[in-house]
C-alpha cells in the first residue's frame, strides 16, 4: 500500500494593482493547480483553499497585503459554500473563475455575493453577453483590450459606480490610452512585477482527527466554545491562525492582544467555521502526535502551577507552556514564529528569556521534565510532581477524544 502523497510546495503570486495616480491600492491573487481528471473538483478546491490560507489567513495584517484590497477569482464550486467566502468582505473583490456563459444560477450567486458586502469582478466578455443583467451585478469590469466595451456601455458605468480594471498592461502607450478612457485600476509588468510567496508544508497542518472533530463541533446545534478551545489547542496550525485572525486590526479594535479563549469568542462561530474549513481543506499531512503530547503536558502543568497565584493568569501560563514547543510542532524557527504571533509581552519574554513569573513557571516545568526523564522512580511526591501528574491526566483525557 502506498503512503500518503507528499504535498508539493505551493506558490501564489500577488500582482500589484495601481490606481490612475499610480498608487498601489490592491493585489490580484493568482495561483495554479495540478489537475488529474478524476480529482478535478477536489484539486481545485484544495488549491483555492491553500491560496486563500496563504494570502488571507496567514499573511493578513502582518503580511504583504496591509490595508490593500485583494482581488481573487474563485471557482463556482467554492461559491456554492457561502461559509467558505473569505473575510473581511469590504477588503475583497471576487471574480468567478472559468465561467463561459451567463445563466440563472450564476446571476443568483452574484446577487448573494454582493448582498454579503463583496465587490464582484466580471470580465468584459460576460458583460457583453447581457449588459442589462450584468451591470446591476458587478462592481469592477476586467478589460483585456481598449475595444472590449462599446461607447454606449462605457457611458453607463459612472452612474453605477462601476470601475474598470486593466489586465496585463505592457507599455506606456497602452497606459495612456486606458487613462484617457477613464480606467480606474491597472496591473501588469509595465507598472510592477508580481510577488511570489511559497507556502511550504513543513508539518504545519496539525492533527487531522482533531480537525475533523473540530469541524463537527462547529456544526453542532449547540456549539460549545469551550469544547472548540479544547480541540483547537490540539491543532497547532489552527491555534496560530485563530490567534492571528482575532488579533488582526479588523477584529481586534481595542489593540490589546487576546488569548485563545477570547479569540474564539471574538471571531464567533461563523468566522471560525470559515477559517477552520479553509485551513482544513488546505492541509495535507499530520503533525507529530508525540511532540503534541509533550506540548500539552507542559501547557497543563504550567496552568496547574499558576492556579494558586492571583497575579498569574492560568490561561497565559497554559499558552506559555504550549508555545514553548510550538516551533517544533510547526517546524518553524522560534524567533521567526514569535515575531509573527500576537502574544502578550510577558509570554514572549517568558518564551525567549524565561523572564518574569511566567518564565519561572515554564522553567519549573522544564526542570521537572528533565528530572522525570532522568529518574522516573526517584521523583519526589511533592506539589510540583502532583501538578505534573494532573497534567498527564488532562492531556490523556484530551487526546483520548481524538
Amino acid at each position: 500500500m502506498s503512503g500518503p502523497r507528499e504535498p508539493e510546495p505551493f506558490t501564489i503570486a500577488l500582482h500589484p494593482v495601481h490606481d490612475a495616480s499610480h498608487h498601489h491600492v490592491a493585489d490580484r491573487l493568482v495561483y495554479g493547480r495540478h489537475v488529474e481528471a478524476e480529482d478535478e473538483v477536489e484539486d481545485l478546491m484544495s488549491a483555492t483553499a491553500r491560496a486563500l490560507a496563504s494570502a488571507v489567513y496567514e499573511l493578513g495584517d502582518a503580511g504583504l497585503l496591509g490595508d490593500r484590497t485583494l482581488f481573487i477569482d474563485l471557482p463556482l464550486e467554492w461559491l456554492d459554500r457561502p461559509e467558505l467566502l473569505p473575510t473581511p468582505a469590504p477588503r475583497l473583490a471576487l471574480g468567478v473563475a472559468e465561467v463561459g456563459s451567463i445563466d440563472a444560477d450564476l446571476l443568483e450567486r452574484l446577487d448573494d455575493i454582493r448582498e454579503r458586502g463583496y465587490r464582484v469582478i466580471m470580465p468584459s466578455r460576460l458583460i457583453k453577453q447581457d449588459v442589462g443583467a450584468m451591470l446591476g451585478r458587478c462592481d469592477i469590469i476586467l478589460l483585456t483590450s481598449p475595444s472590449d466595451l462599446d461607447e454606449q456601455t462605457l457611458e453607463k458605468l459612472p452612474a453605477r459606480n462601476i470601475k474598470l480594471l486593466v489586465e496585463n498592461l505592457d507599455s506606456r502607450q497602452a497606459l495612456e490610452h486606458y487613462q484617457a478612457m477613464g480606467c480606474d485600476y491597472y496591473h501588469g509588468q509595465y507598472l510592477a512585477h508580481p510577488s511570489f510567496i511559497a507556502s511550504q508544508p513543513r508539518g504545519r497542518h496539525g492533527n487531522r482527527a482533531a480537525q475533523i472533530r473540530l469541524i463537527r463541533a462547529l456544526y453542532e446545534d449547540n456549539s460549545d466554545l469551550n469544547r472548540m478551545h479544547e480541540l483547537v489547542v490540539q491543532v497547532p496550525h489552527l491555534h496560530v491562525a485563530i490567534l492571528r485572525r482575532a488579533n488582526s486590526s479588523y477584529f481586534n479594535r481595542g489593540g490589546k492582544a487576546v488569548d485563545l479563549h477570547r479569540a474564539v469568542q471574538v471571531l464567533g462561530l461563523i468566522e471560525l467555521r470559515r477559517l477552520i474549513l479553509t485551513l482544513t481543506l488546505a492541509s495535507l499531512q499530520p503533525s507529530s502526535r508525540i511532540v503534541l503530547r509533550m506540548a500539552l503536558v507542559r501547557a497543563f502543568m504550567c496552568r496547574n502551577l499558576a492556579a494558586p497565584f492571583p497575579t498569574l493568569d492560568p490561561e497565559d501560563a497554559f499558552t506559555t507552556g504550549l508555545f514553548s514547543l510550538m516551533d517544533a510542532l510547526l517546524e518553524e524557527d522560534r524567533s521567526t514564529l514569535l515575531a509573527h504571533l500576537p502574544l502578550g509581552l510577558p509570554i514572549i519574554e517568558a518564551l525567549k528569556y524565561r523572564a518574569g513569573p511566567l518564565g519561572a513557571v515554564l522553567t519549573l516545568c522544564e526542570n521537572h521534565e528533565q528530572q522525570v526523564e532522568a529518574a522516573i522512580d526517584d521523583v519526589p511526591a511533592d506539589r510540583l510532581h502532583a501538578c505534573y501528574m494532573e497534567a498527564l491526566a488532562s492531556t490523556k483525557a484530551l487526546m483520548d477524544n481524538l
